[in-house]
């Protein structure tokens, strides 16, 4: 295995420590490679944009946000094919099917995240 070294603020170790020792974490090792492993998985869907493949993107946000999220989905519309909104409290969702051009695939998921209280954005095959 290759050694790597990381700088974090205190207040994110403790953060880090804290949820580690909650999930059962024998090491924080285990719990960095871990999220390493989710990282890279949560994020291999950029590997296989092409004009044919469909992707959903999940989206949640505050419900304050919902316009500027539905705009950028109706100023996308040549690759949106579907969406579905949902509210949790305070929160909306959208699961929104994608199928386009890598660069415009690519340009929704950093306009939907740059949007402020978007909690998540991602996107999968």
């Amino acid at each position: 295995m290759v050694v790597i070294s990381i700088s974090i603020s205190g207040t994110e170790l403790k953060e880090f420590d804290n949820i580690t020792n909650k999930m059962g974490f024998s090491s924080r090792s285990d719990a960095v490679r871990e999220a390493l492993h989710r990282f890279v998985a949560q994020n291999k869907w950029i590997e296989h944009i092409d004009s044919g493949t469909p992707f959903i993107a999940t989206i949640v946000y505050d419900d304050k946000r919902e316009q500027p999220v539905h705009n950028i989905i109706h100023d996308f519309k040549n690759i949106v094919k579907s969406a579905t909104h949902t509210h949790f409290g305070d929160r909306c969702a959208e699961w929104v099917i994608l199928q386009g051009d890598n660069d415009s695939i690519k340009q929704f998921v950093e306009c939907i995240s740059a949007v402020k209280d978007v909690v998540i954005c991602r996107c999968s095959v």
